[in-house]
């Protein structure tokens, strides 16, 4: 029955199909349903290592592009949880191992902008080698975006790497796609 019929066994019944209350509350106290309290994907260095080697291997799916579609982050996410049955946090799931993948990208380009620039040195273990010279630069490159073409990322992402290094660099790199040449 719809919603505005006036009769009141029509208008309950139509009411409560709808959840909008129960005959022994009334209106607006009903109770909202339980939030799920699902841990958070807690990702460590093997599974992500794992993600990236697993990615490797259909790295045909995903085209020129180097975009995988989701059934392969449904395998991704199989094929860790049963490599890694006794992790910390909720199991890996499609959409963390397709969010993972989306966050390993983002550094990896930080860490290519990084590269590219003159007077750091870089070591994938250890980031930049930042000295009293070098800081000030550094502190300069953070305040300042980078250009369009590299996706509209802007340098406070660069920020981790002052001391810390990206060991996942050469392997994600062969993920990402060729730049068009000519």
């Amino acid at each position: 029955m719809p919603l505005s019929d006036t009769s009141s066994v029509g208008s309950t019944r139509s009411l409560q199909s709808h959840g909008s209350f129960s005959v022994d509350e009334p209106m607006g106290s009903q109770r909202e349903p339980a939030a799920s309290h699902r841990p958070a994907t807690h990702w460590e260095f093997e599974e992500e290592t794992a993600l990236i080697t697993f990615l490797v291997t259909r790295k045909s799916e995903a085209g020129e592009t180097m975009s995988f579609k989701n059934t392969v982050f449904t395998d991704a996410a199989a094929h860790i949880n049963t490599m890694f049955p006794a992790q910390k946090g909720a199991p890996k799931s499609q959409s963390s191992c397709k969010s993972k993948w989306a966050a390993l990208k983002r550094n990896y380009n930080a860490v290519k902008n990084i590269k590219a620039l003159s007077g750091f040195s870089w070591s994938d273990e250890h980031g930049i080698s930042l000295t009293a010279e070098t800081s000030c630069a550094w502190e300069s490159h953070l305040k300042v975006s980078l250009p369009k073409i590299s996706l509209g990322m802007a340098h406070p992402q660069s920020k981790p790497y002052a001391s810390k290094g990206f060991p996942h660099f050469n392997n994600v790199e062969e993920l990402m796609p060729t730049a068009a040449k000519g």
